[in-house]
């Protein structure tokens, strides 16, 4: 049988591209081997070729290079039966392990034979004993690629040694910020500035979407994201063996301002929900994932087939997570060809914006990280319906059908919250027995992100509850943890008077509610993080119920909206005296004594009728049964009395 050649060519740098005589000697050896063989091709040969890509960590294999294109061909069926591809040498084509090489095999399984002219080795689907012998040669291909890396990376350690003790000049690859000067480097004020200018904006509560707007000059928000991670900012270096060498580069933010910047990521990441790392710690649910997408299923149908926990959301983020591929837990093929199948479907926009925050021109949610569905506890998303009205729906229910939460208009709840929390005495909260834990800047950001590290164990738990698993002790006992470092932050901020701030509610309402109005907005929804725990709202009849927990156990809200033209109907603001809970309404208040377990009434005004049959509405749901039972008995006379 005859042949139609496919000749592959490759140099892994590009000075041995310049230089001219690799790529030559290569294509000499191939015409050579191809008039000496020409019993066995037929046709003109085509030449492919990669110049300056290394097959080490596979850059040859990407999509927009030659073999890549080849490859795809190959997957296509453009290119099989009757095929040949020749190289002058096996490691042309990988440099990988043989134990986790896949790209020859995928090659030779498309019923291409594969000539090596270097061994004479001719790799066919049918002849399994040529495998061993590919197996050898690219086991001695992947120990002289990695031997060279460790040379490399050893005289890389040692250079960096000497430069710091000299306080030289690491390398020429400088960060945008720095510039050298007579070998030693030197901040460009201009780009300093700028930085911290960055650092402040993320502080006040832009979103680095924001921040990218707001710069305008062409910055990428994954720069900027890099940026704020980056520790040479505060004169740090990282060596290749993961050694922190301080005071190499000159300080462009302090520590201090560093590590808040780092609590409020942290703290974001934690709200966003399951973080791709995650994801993937399931090696086999994800690799059955991949295996019902090639089959063809949707993402719904995937999230039915694969036990409780999985949602459509988190399988797309598995999908298109590059991860999997680092991490060997699905061959590189394999996850390119789920990424066209993906793109050819219109998925890869869908999946950007479920991640994404917020638009970066407007802020549309005050309160995505503590916002939740009352009746699951779920994250909530936002819609729009065809007359541009906003909406929350819960995102469970969206996802996983397992919630019945109905949607509510989002503007019904800004307003409301908005003007109650502008009425909270924060100053006699931070001054009573029951809360510590409003503080500085610094203290405050630490304390958020404990907060929302310790709301993502609660959410763990959780899970495998729903899911009936055992109860995990290294959740359990990280949930401990947390909690204590919680419980050591505030006494230290109880202890230290000079660190307590404010938070500042004083806003104008009208800009307050305005979108568009980044400035107000981003402080807002920077001061609701650190003082407001959750809210969570229900749809009930005609009415929502939002109960606001605040980050301390002194003080709670419960508002009931109208569901038709948002109006507030009744704010119930429940307060923890010490001995008793006062249950405050318009027109009177519900007192519980709690040692002596019995409950009074004392009228403020005149107890109306709603007033009376919300309060007990809400009590029925949290099924709070001694008061229940108190306003039940007592209702006919009460209400006869006023």
């Amino acid at each position: 049988m005859k042949y139609i050649p496919y000749c592959y060519r490759r140099l892994s740098t590009m000075s041995q591209v310049t230089s001219g005589q690799g790529l030559d000697d290569q294509r000499s050896i191939i015409e050579r081997f191809l008039e000496d063989n020409a019993e066995k091709f037929t046709g003109e040969p085509t030449y492919i070729t990669d110049e300056g890509i290394s097959a080490y960590k596979d850059a040859n294999i990407a999509e927009s290079s030659a073999l890549g294109i080849f490859l795809r061909d190959v997957k296509e069926h453009r290119i099989g039966f009757g095929s040949a591809l020749i190289v002058t040498s096996l490691d042309r084509l990988s440099r990988r392990n043989a134990w986790s090489e896949n790209t020859i095999q995928f090659i030779v399984n498309s019923d291409v034979v594969v000539f090596d002219i270097s061994t004479g080795l001719v790799l066919k689907k049918d002849d399994s004993f040529t495998k061993i012998h590919m197996e050898i040669i690219l086991s001695r291909s992947h120990n002289e690629s990695l031997m060279k890396s460790i040379r490399a990376k050893t005289a890389w350690e040692n250079k960096v040694l000497k430069a710091v003790e000299k306080g030289e000049v690491l390398s020429n690859k400088l960060p945008r910020w720095l510039e050298n000067i007579d070998n030693k480097y030197a901040l460009k004020p201009e780009k300093a500035e700028e930085i911290r200018q960055i650092f402040d904006w993320y502080i006040h509560g832009y979103s680095t979407g924001q921040i990218v707007k707001m710069l305008n000059n062409g910055s990428r928000l994954v720069t900027i994201s890099k940026l704020l991670r980056d520790r040479r900012l505060i004169g740090e270096h990282k060596r290749v063996n993961g050694q922190i060498l301080p005071n190499v580069y000159p300080i462009v933010v302090d520590e201090e301002k560093f590590t808040i910047v780092q609590n409020l990521i942290n703290s974001n990441k934690a709200n966003v929900g399951s973080s791709p790392e995650s994801l993937l710690d399931n090696i086999q649910e994800v690799q059955e994932i991949f295996k019902l997408t090639e089959e063809g299923l949707s993402t719904g149908q995937i999230v039915r087939k694969l036990k409780n926990g999985w949602t459509t959301v988190n399988v797309l983020r598995v999908l298109r997570d590059g991860e999997v591929v680092t991490k060997e837990i699905i061959d590189n093929l394999t996850f390119k060809r789920v990424q066209e199948r993906l793109t050819k479907k219109g998925i890869a926009k869908r999946v950007r914006k479920d991640i994404t925050r917020s638009e970066n021109d407007v802020i549309t949610n005050l309160f995505a990280p503590v916002l939740h569905c009352g009746l699951c506890g779920g994250r909530v998303a936002l819609h729009y319906n065809h007359l541009k009205t906003k909406y929350i729906s819960c995102r469970t229910r969206e996802e996983k059908k397992t919630c019945t939460a109905k949607g509510v208009q989002y503007i019904h709840l800004e307003e409301n919250i908005l003007s109650t929390i502008r009425k909270v005495n924060f100053s006699a909260l931070m001054n009573s027995d029951g809360n510590k834990n409003f503080s500085g800047e610094a203290k405050k950001a630490e304390l958020l992100s404990l907060r929302a590290e310790e709301q993502r164990y609660i959410d763990a738990i959780k899970e495998r509850e729903l899911q009936k698993k055992r109860k995990s002790f290294e959740l359990q006992a990280g949930l401990s943890d947390v909690r204590d470092a919680i419980e050591e932050l505030a006494k230290e901020i109880a202890n230290n008077n000079t660190l307590e701030v404010l938070p500042n509610f004083n806003f104008d309402m009208s800009k307050a509610l305005d979108p568009e109005n980044l400035e107000i907005r981003a402080a807002i929804k920077k001061e609701i993080k650190q003082v407001v725990r959750t809210i969570n709202y229900i749809r009930f009849d005609k009415y929502i119920s939002v109960e606001m927990k605040y980050f301390t156990d002194v003080l709670r809200h419960v508002l009931i909206i109208k569901n038709k033209g948002g109006e507030l109907v009744a704010n119930i603001a429940i307060q923890d005296h010490g001995d008793i809970i006062t249950y405050e309404t318009p027109s009177f208040v519900l007192v519980e004594d709690k040692e002596n377990r019995v409950c009074s009434i004392d009228d403020k005004y005149k107890v109306t009728v709603q007033d009376y049959g919300l309060l007990l509405n809400y009590m029925q749901g949290i099924a709070d049964q001694k008061i229940v039972d108190y306003m039940i008995a007592n209702m006919s006379q009460i209400l006869r009395n006023n």
